[in-house]
């Protein structure tokens, strides 16, 4: 689905072949009127009888809803911020005088040992009792109890002190004294951390799990590959696996739209295909009842390369709801260094902040580190619905960026006080939020992106969220890739209400991990170019994801019909297969969904496949704009480049997606797309056609004289 007619100009289409949206060996291109293709009419066939694909049943999901908290049994708050801020401790004012002496009266009434208010003496029993009571109301350290997770830091079981010194204090509308828990060193995982082995185990114990039991075997099976040494390729029929992107991030697309709206420059590195591809919407099915994934097929000839066809496969997980979602421990790490106080980066922050408490519920769990060159919590294990709100609001709005940048020691104290904090039933998260330009302690991004390796081991997701036009994005990128968590930029204010409004759950909420995608492909078909990030038939070479709630994806490829008696027309009787293998996030069970589609069935004129072609249209042209030289000169217009080529590429490339809109007018993205194009563009000026004249036999003379 590449570009011949994309541009006019020779040295366009050469240059295209640099682009990274393609991970096979070959391309395809498509500008066409699809809109009005009619379905795919029935073509020659080969005389082999069909090949279909079986899915596997499974038991039918059931996600029962999460039990209610238990608040009390959450470790207890720890409020550092008046040391984090460097705030004074309040001054206890001095009891009021008193105007006179009085004298008490003892009455013979008078109990042994009594002590008057006020009165000295060094008498014991009760009133030494009544002077130390309100030590009882102090939170203590956490001790040691029969209940355990499984986990370092604070055990299962109320520590004492928490009802009556925490809970009890807030529920009088009190401040909430508490004490750091005491926090032993990090234990390797224990039985919450479930293998491979144990599963394989409790599936041979248990016949009940006949089904699931068989999956390894049977996904392990390798692809059965046809060959033909006639046509020069030896992959038809391959069962390849498939990635649209590691970490499911929006950043790439987030910050294409923010330079394009900004007119600010387009360096090629942050032109993402896959992510592009994904920021937009498609069409969808909607998820069937039992089933934690649907699949959305259609498959449609390309008209500008014979034998080609584009199979678009939508991707959607299951909807959650907030109500619905886990519950939600989240260390949140924030970069409150000196370059934050650029463009506005800490107002975004803070107001994304604010926007995420509406987003949160009964039982959450909160932890705020701040980094600059020093790392400070001041607040730790805030819970939802048990502590006061203005402890974590005070902590937002005393936020101010100074000092340089140690992102290494922030983040390994978020994933500390994550780990310390783990609760195996919630969704154990670190969330980042950075212009990540590191220059104090360590600032090796390989050696920074270990720790998230390390920490998602234990079952401790890492998302990431980008501030200011000049944030590393390559640092981000690759701490999310390591983290396997979702990564996004926040550019406008309507992309901070969103991230942390609308979109929150997609961020902190996942709903199946270490996903694979198998595209499993009859002997007729082979695959020509995937659309996406990576694509291997081992599947080792393929890293797994974890899905987000609320998302979906867009696998699009271009496949090659094989030449027989139909030559090179595809064959409607087969079946092409979709396996989606994962891990369910709340038992740790492992999972396998599968969707097999006819050819016949799905051949139609596919707005998702003319929406993707699109969409990478427009993606390829902006990478061979911005993969060119800075021009040297302005142009006659203000503002304006003089650059002829890119003013031709430009004009060329308006007719190409008009020509491929056709039929999506009414869809406001594709509007989108149009526009920021020709707001791109509007960077070049036209070049003025030179006007030929004959030399003048006498005239002025020449600069030099003569």
């Amino acid at each position: 689905m590449h570009h011949a007619a994309w541009i006019r100009t020779a040295s366009f289409v050469t240059s295209l072949g640099l682009l990274a949206t393609t991970t096979a060996c070959g391309t395809s291109s498509a500008s066409t009127d699809a809109g009005s293709r009619a379905p795919l009419a029935a073509a020659p066939v080969d005389a082999a009888p069909a090949h279909t694909f079986t899915p596997r049943r499974h038991p039918p999901r059931v996600h029962e809803p999460a039990p209610p908290p238990n608040l009390a049994s959450l470790p207890p708050l720890t409020d550092r911020t008046r040391a984090c801020f460097g705030w004074p401790e309040p001054v206890e004012a001095p009891p009021p005088p008193t105007r006179g002496k009085k004298k008490h009266k003892r009455t013979p009434s008078a109990p042994p040992g009594f002590v008057p208010y006020g009165g000295g003496g060094s008498g014991k029993g009760a009133g030494s009792a009544s002077t130390k009571r309100p030590a009882k109301d102090v939170a203590r350290p956490a001790s040691k109890s029969s209940g355990s997770r499984g986990r370092g830091g604070v055990e299962g079981g109320v520590p004492g002190g928490v009802v009556g010194g925490v809970v009890g204090g807030v529920a009088s509308g009190a401040a909430a004294p508490s004490t750091p828990a005491a926090e032993p060193a990090p234990t390797a995982p224990a039985a919450d951390r479930r293998t491979n082995e144990a599963r394989k185990q409790r599936a041979e114990e248990d016949p009940a799990r006949g089904p699931l039991a068989q999956v390894d075997d049977e996904a392990e099976a390798p692809p059965s590959i046809a060959t033909d040494p006639d046509d020069g390729y030896h992959d038809w029929g391959a069962a390849i696996y498939l990635s649209n992107d590691d970490t499911m991030s929006l950043s790439s697309a987030q910050r294409v739209i923010y330079a394009i709206d900004n007119f600010l420059p387009l360096p090629a590195e942050h032109i993402r295909p896959h992510e592009l591809l994904n920021y937009f919407s498609f069409d969808t099915q909607s998820v069937a009842e039992g089933n934690d994934f649907s699949v959305d097929a259609s498959i449609e000839a390309d008209p500008d390369q014979e034998g080609i066809y584009s199979l678009a496969m939508a991707v959607r997980g299951r909807p959650v709801t907030l109500e619905e979602r886990r519950n939600a421990n989240l260390s949140l790490v924030i970069d409150r260094s000196g370059s934050m106080s650029a463009e506005g980066r800490m107002e975004y922050l803070k107001r994304g902040l604010r926007q995420m408490l509406g987003q949160l519920k009964t039982g959450d769990m909160v932890h705020l580190v701040l980094f600059d060159h020093d790392v400070c919590a001041p607040v730790e294990n805030f819970v939802v619905g048990r502590d006061r709100p203005d402890v974590l609001m005070q902590a937002i709005d005393a936020l101010e960026p100074r000092g340089s940048t140690d992102l290494h020691a922030g983040l390994g104290e978020g994933y500390r006080i994550a780990d310390r904090s783990y609760q195996p039933t919630y969704s154990n998260r670190v969330v980042m939020i950075t212009d990540a330009i590191a220059n104090t302690g360590v600032t090796d991004e390989q050696l920074i992106a270990t720790v998230g390796k390390f920490y998602d081991a234990r079952r401790i997701r890492l998302s990431g969220v980008g501030v200011g036009r000049d944030f590393n994005d390559s640092l981000l990128d690759r701490l999310t890739e390591r983290g396997k968590g979702a990564y996004v930029f926040l550019g406008s204010e309507a992309e901070v209400d969103a991230v942390f409004g609308s979109r929150f759950i997609s961020l902190v909420e996942t709903t199946a991990l270490d996903v694979h995608f198998r595209l499993h492909l009859p002997p007729s078909l082979r695959m020509n170019v995937f659309y996406g990030e990576e694509s291997s038939t081992v599947k080792e070479d393929v890293q797994a994801i974890h899905y987000f709630a609320n998302t979906s994806q867009l696998f699009l490829s271009d496949l090659m019909a094989r030449n027989g008696e139909g030559g090179g027309q595809l064959r409607l009787q087969d079946d092409v297969m979709l396996t989606v293998e994962y891990e369910d996030p709340e038992t740790g069970d492992e999972m396998v969904e599968e969707y097999a589609f006819n050819l016949g069935e799905i051949s139609r004129a596919s707005r998702n496949v003319r929406k993707g072609r699109m969409i990478m249209r427009f993606i390829d042209g902006l990478s061979w704009m911005a993969s060119r030289p800075t021009p040297g000169a302005w142009g006659t217009s203000r503002g304006g480049w003089d650059d002829a080529e890119a003013w031709e590429a430009c004009a060329a490339g308006r007719g190409e997606l008009a020509k491929l809109a056709k039929g999506l007018e009414e869809d406001p993205e594709v509007h989108r797309v149009t526009g920021l194009w020709d707001q791109y563009c509007a960077r070049f000026s036209q070049p003025r056609e030179p006007v030929r004249r004959d030399p003048p036999s006498s005239g002025w003379p020449s600069a030099s004289g003569r």
